[in-house]
């Protein structure tokens, strides 16, 4: 076909957008080839079943594990912060779960469970390196779960120690990047004996479809020479040194922060209420997320062990004498001295249940100058102090020198 300078001109803007094209694709996606970003939003989860055990425990291949699930509750720039629940067979709340934290662009997380974690920066390829360099995703395929297609990233852990070799294979979905199976087999180098253990998802949110995006109007290809002009820009600001991983300690804080924020409460505060079982299941359900619990009541110390899952070392009776095998306390001074001896062994919640027994004894000024003096070292142990008081047999001004040094909850 023959070209005239007025096929030239005519086709001058769609030359101008395919060169700003081609300056975009070389000088861009080099520096931006691996990004490494959540695939998840809050309120995501996954939850595992099918647990097969081979010859894992001494008491035969029945798994113990009924159930696991592992919930997204927060998303902030590359971090993502995981929730995981469940249960054994006897009923058992899972003994390890607890909130992890992970940065998916270094790697840094508080997960220890293994050296592959229960999520994965998403959409990543076959022979991409996973933060912070230890594995790379060894295949990209397409695999089946609940019915549903989805392309996946398997991931593989080959070990060996002087006790055993072993072998991990964990399968995650490569759009959000969160774990949908895991197989482990190990062999022990003294006995031979082969063990397994192996779980998948049985439901899970993160297949459902997201509404489609809307067709590109043509005018945004004429954008790209703006694009193209903004490359030394964007390259200088991708280069930038990256921040320093996060350090153990700040993490840790906002592990233990989620944790008590899960039940409901801040650490470091001091609550007033009127209900006495409302504290007891806060108490219990930070005890079951691995905070540890002081419960001083004035109810049935067997029955509040009983009732809310707790240990009896947690549980001491507000009385002149005890009862069925539990310590007992009667003292402002002992309470104070209880207190301080727990917050010290880091400790974090406390429930101090018959406050109007203490005020009938000790007269409500000496109450109050004891909690006042409570509220700072809670503060300073990052701990909760938990109070509940029927409100009627408060008058007005003790009302509110209460709450003035605890917030009602």
């Amino acid at each position: 076909m023959h070209w005239d300078s007025k096929n030239m001109l005519d086709f001058k803007p769609i030359i101008a957008a395919a060169l700003a094209f081609v300056l975009l694709v070389t000088f861009v996606a080099p520096v931006l080839a691996v990004e490494y970003n959540p695939g998840v939003s809050v309120g995501q989860y996954v939850y595992y079943g099918n647990f097969v055990e081979s010859n894992f425990r001494s008491g035969g291949g029945v798994p113990i594990y009924d159930f696991e699930k592992i919930e997204v509750v927060a998303v902030s720039g590359k971090e993502v912060t995981l929730l995981t629940t469940g249960q054994l067979k006897n009923g058992t709340v899972l003994p390890n779960a607890g909130i992890t934290i992970h940065n998916l662009e270094t790697g840094a997380t508080n997960e220890t469970h293994s050296d592959l974690k229960s999520i994965i920066p998403a959409n990543l390829n076959e022979g991409d390196a996973i933060p912070p360099g230890t594995f790379v995703v060894n295949k990209t395929e397409i695999r089946t779960y609940m019915g549903v297609s989805r392309v996946v990233n398997v991931l593989i852990e080959n070990m060996s120690t002087d006790f055993a070799t072993a072998r991990v294979t964990v399968v995650y979905d490569k759009a959000s990047g969160m774990a949908l199976e895991w197989e482990n087999w190990w062999t022990e180098r003294a006995s031979g004996r082969q063990a397994a253990v192996y779980f998948s998802v049985t439901d899970t949110n993160i297949f459902e479809v997201p509404h489609p995006p809307g067709p590109i109007p043509v005018e945004a290809f004429y954008a790209l020479g703006a694009v193209a002009v903004a490359i030394p820009v964007t390259t200088v600001a991708v280069l930038r040194k990256r921040k320093p991983e996060t350090k153990n300690k700040v993490l840790e804080q906002k592990v233990m922060d989620l944790t008590y924020n899960l039940s409901g409460v801040n650490r470091g505060e001091c609550y007033l209420t009127d209900s006495l079982q409302h504290c007891l299941k806060i108490v219990s359900d930070l005890h079951n997320r691995g905070v540890n619990g002081l419960c001083i009541v004035r109810e049935d110390p067997e029955l509040v062990t009983k009732n809310y899952s707790l240990k009896p070392d947690d549980v001491v009776l507000l009385s002149l004498q005890p009862i069925k095998g539990f310590k007992a306390i009667s003292s402002l001074q002992e309470i104070s001295i209880a207190i301080t001896r727990f917050l010290k062994a880091g400790g974090g919640a406390v429930l101090l249940d018959g406050l109007e027994y203490l005020i009938s004894r000790f007269g409500f000024n000496s109450v109050y100058m004891c909690l006042q003096e409570k509220h700072i070292e809670f503060l300073e142990a990052g701990a909760v102090l938990l109070v509940p008081v029927n409100m009627e047999t408060l008058d007005s001004r003790e009302k509110g020198q209460l709450l003035s040094e605890l917030k009602l909850l």
